[in-house]
C-alpha cells in the first residue's frame, strides 16, 4: 500500500528540497563522525519549516514529513524535536535548538552543545532549563550526533512544568524518534543498495546474489514499515500509535544495521565509508526513552486501556 502527498504536502517538501539543494550540503570529510549543520540550522530557523505544524490546515503529520526528510541527510541537524515536540508549547516559549533527556538533567543529551533549551523527563515532572552553552561540556561519541552534558545547574533558569505535560511530551518524543528513524533507515539502505550494485564478487555484482536480495528485501520492508507507522502516529497523534511506532523502530534497529553493515563487509565498519552517518545515529536512538521494551510496555498499556 502506498499513498500520495496532497498538494500542500508536496509543495512543502518541494520547497524544503529546493532549500537543501541551494545549500549544497555535502557529506562530512572522511573519518569525521559528528558534523552539525549550523548553516542549515540557521536556514531552518528562518524559513518556518519547523513551525509548519502551527499553521492553519497543517498538523504533526507535516512536521513528521519534514523531520523524516531532514534525517536522510549525512549531517546532523536538530529538527525532529523542534518540529514535533516544540509544538506542545506556545511559539517562542521554548527556544530552539531543543535537547531532550530522561532522568537527570546532568545526563548527556543529543544536540545539547547547540541547544538553547533542555527538556527533562524526571518521571513525575517535566523540567525546562534555559541552556547556557558555557555550562555545556561536549561528550565525545561515535553516534554521529553532537552530545553534551551540563556541568552544573547553578545559576541556570529552570522551570518545573509539572506532571500534566509528561504524557504529551513522551507521545511527541516517540513520534519524533519514529520519524527520524524512518529517514535514517532510508538513506542507510540507499547507500547499501548503491554499493551492492557496483561491488563485484566472483565476477558478479554483489546485489545479484539471491541471498543478498532476500535480506535487502527484508531491510526494505523494515524501512517501509517504520515509515508508515511513524506517519500514522503523526496523523493520529495518539499515545498508542506513537508508542507502537517507536517500539517497532527501536526493536528493528539492531537487525537492520547489522545486515546493512554486513553487506558492505569490513569496509562498512570504517569511518571512511559513509554508512555510519545514518546507522550510528540509529544506534543512538536505540536506547532513548527507555528503549523498545519501554515503548512496548507503554503500547500494551495504552492499547488495553482503550478496550
Amino acid at each position: 500500500m502506498d499513498f500520495e502527498f496532497n498538494d500542500d504536502q508536496a509543495a512543502i517538501l518541494d520547497g524544503l528540497d529546493q532549500m537543501l539543494a541551494g545549500l549544497r550540503i555535502e557529506a562530512p570529510k572522511h573519518g569525521e563522525t559528528v558534523v552539525f549543520a549550523a548553516t542549515l540550522d540557521d536556514q531552518l530557523a528562518a524559513s518556518g519549516f519547523l513551525d509548519i505544524g502551527r499553521e492553519q490546515g497543517f498538523s504533526t503529520l507535516e512536521s513528521a514529513l519534514i523531520a523524516e526528510r531532514l534525517a536522510r541527510l549525512p549531517v546532523a541537524v536538530e529538527a525532529s524535536s523542534s518540529a514535533i515536540i516544540g509544538l506542545l508549547f506556545p511559539a517562542g516559549e521554548v527556544e530552539r535548538p531543543l535537547a531532550v533527556v530522561q532522568g537527570s538533567p546532568l545526563m548527556p543529551a543529543r544536540f545539547l552543545p547547540q541547544a538553547h533549551s533542555l527538556l527533562v523527563d524526571r518521571g513525575d515532572d517535566l523540567l525546562h532549563i534555559s541552556v547556557d552553552r558555557a555550562r555545556v561540556e561536549p561528550v565525545e561519541s561515535l553516534f554521529a550526533y553532537p552530545y553534551g552534558r551540563l556541568t552544573s545547574l547553578d545559576g541556570l533558569e529552570t522551570r518545573s512544568l509539572g506532571e500534566a505535560p509528561l504524557a504529551p511530551f513522551r507521545r511527541r518524543w516517540r513520534m519524533a524518534m519514529a520519524a527520524e528513524c524512518a529517514g535514517l533507515m532510508r538513506s542507510a539502505l540507499d547507500t547499501v543498495l548503491e554499493h551492492v550494485k557496483t561491488r563485484q564478487q566472483f565476477g558478479r555484482p554483489l546485489g545479484s546474489f539471491q541471498a543478498v536480495q532476500h535480506r535487502l528485501a527484508m531491510a526494505s520492508g523494515t524501512m517501509n514499515a517504520t515509515y508508515w507507522l511513524a506517519m500514522r502516529a503523526a496523523w493520529s497523534d495518539s499515545d498508542s500509535d506513537t508508542a507502537i511506532a517507536a517500539a517497532y523502530a527501536q526493536d528493528a534497529i539492531p537487525t537492520f544495521t547489522y545486515d546493512l553493515h554486513q553487506f558492505c563487509g569490513a569496509m562498512g565498519l570504517t569511518l571512511e565509508f559513509p554508512l555510519h552517518y545514518w546507522t550510528y545515529r540509529l544506534k543512538a536512538l536505540l536506547g532513548e526513552l527507555g528503549g523498545s521494551s519501554a515503548q512496548a510496555r507503554a503500547a500494551s498499556a495504552l492499547t488495553w486501556a482503550q478496550d
